[in-house]
């Protein structure tokens, strides 16, 4: 991002190429565990780059670990009362 405009921001990003916040978010951050092929597709025509110039491949334990977040009692869905 910086290499085409220092200035832009992940929301005008995310807005130039017609995707949502949370994705170009997950990408900047690498908190992702799949990139869908559109997503690829319009980064690559908004950078004029190539796949590999934008993505880079990782051997599995060069990865680092995400987070996981714990589920609570109020992310379960409640069980319909008959």
């Amino acid at each position: 991002m910086a290499e085409k405009d220092p200035q832009l921001s992940q929301r005008q990003l995310a807005k130039e190429v017609g995707l949502d916040i949370t994705t170009i978010n997950r990408l900047f951050t690498n908190n992702f565990g799949r990139v869908d092929t559109v997503t690829v597709e319009a980064l690559c025509n908004y950078f004029d780059k190539e796949v590999g110039e934008l993505f880079e491949m990782r051997k599995p334990e060069d990865i680092p670990q995400r987070k996981t977040r714990k589920r609570s009692k109020l992310d379960s869905v409640p069980e319909e009362v008959a």
